[in-house]
């Protein structure tokens, strides 16, 4: 029998932020892959033309996805967190043939550079010295590849830190990125942990890919039931829905003088991030495309 992706088939009417909150909501789940339907249309006056720079961008359009999931069960979880969030989306669960499309959308991420780390798939390592750390991450098992926002900014704080001999918890590893970044920075002990055992398996899947210290594990766990030991460092790149109801939780995971980086939410629940954490300092804040990340110290 032929094999078949469960997938959810995602249509906004009209151009929006559609696309950043879903993307937003997915890094909760683990698709196989995302592949972009969008018709995007010619500019004013036809197509682009390459000799004359800069190169338009070219014109936002209405988002259409197609979203496969390793079984229909996930699927159906995703879907159900996305009408809640976008009740206007039209959502289609659909049963898609193979036909590669789903391997083919995943060669093309390319290796992204965030602080002094590049992560890379296996297909896009780089060739030469590039004076950055190199993670490879296999992105057909999760998010948190790099290519979001929040995780290239998490990234850049951690650049900044000093972790050596530090111990880490990472909180949602997801595919264990900010995880891996810490242990070969050289803290004395990393725990990745996250409560889908999907996500752990990706984690733990992208890690045999690097050469990485003993120090660092990867467990199924909720935080807010089973905590860990407070830790030097606390990585959390959550939603801002859970950092702001889980903020007491998340606090006592921090040791006294200890750093916390959180991200996974706007301009909008920045307040009300900061405010779930009190008796903590704002050190640093970073933004992109509206996302915010913040290094935080107790």
């Amino acid at each position: 029998m032929a094999k078949v992706w469960p997938a959810i088939i995602l249509r906004a009417s009209q151009v929006d932020e559609s696309e950043e909150l879903v993307s937003a909501v997915l890094s909760d789940f683990n698709p196989v892959a995302i592949h972009d339907l969008a018709d995007r249309p010619l500019p004013p006056g036809g197509l682009w033309d390459p000799t004359f720079p800069p190169i338009p961008d070219p014109p936002p359009t209405p988002l259409h996805w197609n979203v496969c999931f390793s079984d229909a069960a996930e699927r159906d979880r995703a879907a159900a967190a996305i009408a809640d969030m976008l009740p206007g989306l039209s959502i289609e669960a659909v049963d898609l043939p193979d036909e590669d499309w789903a391997s083919r959308s995943q060669q093309s991420l390319k290796a992204v550079h965030a602080g002094n780390f590049i992560v890379a798939p296996p297909w896009d390592l780089p060739t030469s010295d590039i004076g950055a750390t190199v993670i490879v991450i296999e992105p057909s098992m999760g998010f948190g590849t790099g290519h979001h926002a929040t995780t290239r900014m998490c990234l850049r704080l951690l650049s900044d830190l000093d972790v050596t001999d530090a111990s880490v918890v990472d909180l949602g590893t997801g595919s264990g990125v900010l995880s891996m970044a810490a242990a070969l920075m050289g803290a004395r002990t990393v725990i990745g942990i996250d409560i889908d055992q999907d996500a752990i398996d990706s984690a733990e899947t992208s890690a045999r890919l690097n050469t990485l210290p003993d120090s660092i594990t990867f467990v199924v766990s909720d935080f807010r039931k089973d905590p860990p030991k407070p830790a030097d460092l606390v990585l959390a790149n959550l939603t801002g829905g859970m950092l702001a109801s889980s903020g007491a939780s998340i606090a006592a995971l921090v040791r006294p003088g200890g750093r916390l980086i959180v991200s996974g939410f706007d301009h909008t629940e920045v307040d009300r991030v900061i405010a779930a954490f009190p008796g903590f300092t704002e050190r640093q804040r970073l933004t992109e495309d509206n996302w915010i990340a913040l290094h935080l110290q107790r």
